[in-house]
């Protein structure tokens, strides 16, 4: 017997149709993979994962990647005329605040996570309450208990005016004490008292771009789109014309906002809720779907003919229904779970049981993303948990430091994506705290960029000539190659290429010993080399760590002159260099 449903299906003018073979094509043509990455403003340095294995970069360095430096800037200025109008009431006592201790009360505040504690004096204390448990002496920082709290009545995060201006809304002025913050933010890329609207990427969960929901006008305005499809434009307009996959929850999710991205040069996936204008929701879920993993789609052609939307359902526990204009209904990697089971055999007790449900691709990719955001906030809420501990009745303030806990956690899951680490997430933050403390910001700097203002030139000696990337160390010396081993084609991010010791193979010429391998360089012959890529045309010298000698035979054989070696360490960040002379 025929099945009775019709083949097309009209909803409020858009039309959708039944056909199998076409939601097993890709959507508007495949959608190749990117990795994340991040750009540093040193010589456009660009960070993937696995780059820096080595951790040539300090847990101070990743953080300052992801604080906007013209906030660092902003708010540097601002505390300090905090402290100016206190001094002008009261005895000069104050003295005026540095950046570097700016970064040194981020630290401590980071540090005050570290312990359950009824009043934030107590934390200064050097007499412990109990047996066992050591006090925090929290002066060891170098930053008094009255300095702390004076930073603290004098955080600012925005630039408002000192009153509010005759006429204007006390909620529209409240959100001036904290829209700076949310625009340096956003140019780089809350608990309680707002809502925010995040855009985060995907595989590295790191927030992109952020929307705080002031007044209900902005959900009233007429531009012709719905409040979900304005939103979504809003935080993803940056990235317009790059052809990547924006998934979205269901305050996101219509066929509206898969049309608007799709013509803004983007792919779009979401669960369908509420916002069902134009899409077959009353078709599908009539369908007789008893299974877990069973689907059924349509879709919508273009002017061409060709599919250019697909809306479908897939049942897992309940219906989930989905718009989307890329991706297809192959079957992809099942989901996997483990669940308890009770048998016949009440006796026997339950048993665990691996549950396998079939899922189309199009799901793995929106559930492989959807959850980054909550991931985010869970780091943010739970394991830093700045706004808990740091108790405050300031709104501003609220949200500033829910945004700074934000950059915190992005700095966290960048060093992690780039190193490779172990390390645990409270151990990060516990170094990061100790890094910040301890800065050298305001110690002998060489340079320091704020954005688009650069205050002095970099010294020229720092970078590498011929490629303008930033060097380990000035002169002569051994630096490793940024090239990683390929095995059958497949590049090894945690190894290193490696190749023949000049020095060696000269010694043992002609000898069935070939000598060593080495995946270190001559900085000199490496910067005169004129084909960057080719390893024939590098010099590679086994490190003296080895106890061979064969970079300072090679250094007098062919650099007699820049045999003076100099030992100097370069501190490289986002915003400062220093060099650290011996």
């Amino acid at each position: 017997m025929l099945d009775p449903r019709p083949v097309r299906q009209i909803c409020h003018g858009t039309e959708w149709r039944e056909s199998d073979p076409d939601t097993l094509l890709e959507v508007n043509g495949p959608v190749p993979h990117r990795s994340w990455s991040v750009r540093t403003t040193i010589a456009g340095e660009t960070i993937r994962p696995g780059d820096d294995i080595q951790q040539r970069l300090s847990r101070l360095d990743y953080f300052l990647l992801m604080f906007p430096p013209s906030q660092l800037t902003l708010m540097h200025l601002l505390m300090n005329e905090e402290i100016q109008k206190i001094n002008t009431f009261t005895p000069a006592t104050h003295q005026a605040m540095t950046k570097g201790e700016l970064l040194k009360f981020f630290g401590v505040i980071i540090l005050c996570t570290k312990f359950e504690f009824g009043n934030r004096a107590s934390l200064w204390s050097r007499t412990a309450k109990l047996k066992y448990i050591p006090a925090p002496c929290f002066g060891d920082t170098s930053m008094s208990r009255t300095r702390f709290d004076l930073l603290f009545r004098c955080l600012r995060f925005s630039y408002p005016p000192a009153f509010r201006p005759i006429g204007m809304a006390h909620e529209t002025f409240r959100w001036m004490l904290v829209d700076d913050f949310v625009d340096s933010f956003n140019k780089m890329k809350p608990e309680a008292g707002c809502e925010v609207q995040n855009a985060a990427d995907g595989e590295s969960g790191v927030i992109l771009r952020l929307k705080l929901v002031k007044t209900e006008l902005e959900a009233r305005e007429d531009d012709g789109l719905t409040l979900g499809t304005r939103v979504a434009k809003y935080l993803v307009e940056q990235w317009a014309r790059t052809d990547r996959i924006v998934c979205g929850d269901s305050f996101f999710a219509s066929v509206a906002t898969a049309k608007e991205l799709k013509s803004m040069g983007l792919r779009f996936i979401g669960v369908v809720k509420n916002a069902s204008s134009h899409y077959p929701m009353t078709w599908l879920s009539s369908l007789e779907l008893s299974n877990r993993g069973d689907h059924k789609g349509l879709v919508h052609l273009d002017t061409d003919g060709n599919p250019d939307m697909m809306a479908f359902v897939w049942v897992d526990r309940e219906r989930r229904y989905f718009i989307s204009n890329c991706s297809s209904l192959v079957e992809g990697d099942p989901h996997v779970r483990n669940r308890w089971r009770q048998g016949d055999d009440m006796e026997a007790g339950p048993r665990r049981e691996e549950l396998t449900v079939p899922t189309p691709k199009v799901c793995n990719i929106y559930y492989d993303t959807c959850a980054a955001i909550d991931q985010n906030n869970h780091h943010r809420q739970d394991n830093l948990q700045i706004e808990r501990k740091i108790e405050t009745k300031n709104w501003a303030t609220r949200v500033g430091t829910t945004i700074l806990g934000m950059c915190i956690v992005d700095a966290w899951l960048v060093y992690k994506g780039a190193t490779g680490t172990s390390e645990r997430q409270s151990e990060f933050y516990s170094w990061l705290a100790e890094e910040l403390i301890d800065n050298f910001y305001d110690k002998d700097p060489i340079w320091r960029s704020t954005g688009s203002v650069t205050e002095a030139s970099p010294p020229q000696h720092l970078f590498d000539s011929r490629t303008g990337a930033g060097r380990s160390a000035i002169q002569a010396h051994l630096t490793p190659t940024k090239r990683k081993r390929k095995v059958k084609g497949v590049i090894m991010q945690n190894q290193f290429y490696q190749s023949q010791c000049v020095v060696c193979a000269s010694k043992f010429k002609g000898q069935k010993r070939k000598g060593f391998k080495s995946s270190f360089l001559c900085s000199i012959c490496n910067d005169e080399s004129l084909d960057s890529t080719a390893a024939e045309s590098k010099v590679w010298l086994c490190h003296s760590k080895y106890g061979r000698n064969c970079f300072a035979e090679h250094m007098a054989a062919c650099h007699s002159s820049q045999y003076s070696l100099a030992s100097t360490l370069v501190h490289v960040s986002n915003f400062e260099v220093f060099s650290l002379l011996q």
